[in-house]
């Protein structure tokens, strides 16, 4: 039970004791962690050709998915001292979409999540990332306040 847990995380205080509470479970359980950090794709802008669309969205994607390098390796460190096996990814899009996908690609039978981003604003007013992973992921999610 629960070989595979997938954790989200976004740099926020949420995800980060998120790990912490799925490291804990793993370190007990024997399971393998996932972190997966998710950049949100970038809506089209009208205004501009689609030759320099292109390259300032490419641009902006580039420097996320930098920042999620960052964010995976810090909360990679933060976890060494568990001894687990630790695996991380980075995906491009939706991040409920992503955590699901991901989720049903490593046949993850737990999900570990906080229960609020960086996007707090955005998830009152939509409907929070983890609220919709609740809702449609095919395991049991574990989200942490």
């Amino acid at each position: 039970m629960y070989k595979n847990v997938l954790v989200p995380v976004d740099g926020s205080e949420k995800s980060a004791l998120a790990a912490l509470h799925a490291a804990e479970l793993a370190s007990k359980l024997g399971s393998e962690l996932f972190l997966l950090h998710v950049v949100p794709s970038l809506p089209p802008y009208i205004d501009i050709s689609p030759d320099r669309l292109s390259k300032i969205q490419q641009a902006i994607i580039d420097e996320l998915y930098k920042q999620g390098k960052i964010i995976l390796s810090k909360v990679k460190d933060d976890l060494a001292a568990y001894g687990l096996n630790i695996h991380t990814d980075i995906a491009v899009g939706h991040p409920a979409d992503e955590i699901i996908k991901k989720a049903k690609e490593i046949n993850c039978e737990l999900v570990v999540m906080g229960s609020r981003g960086l996007g707090e604003i955005k998830g009152i007013l939509m409907g929070s990332v983890s609220n919709r992973v609740t809702k449609h992921a095919s395991c049991p999610v574990l989200v942490v306040r």
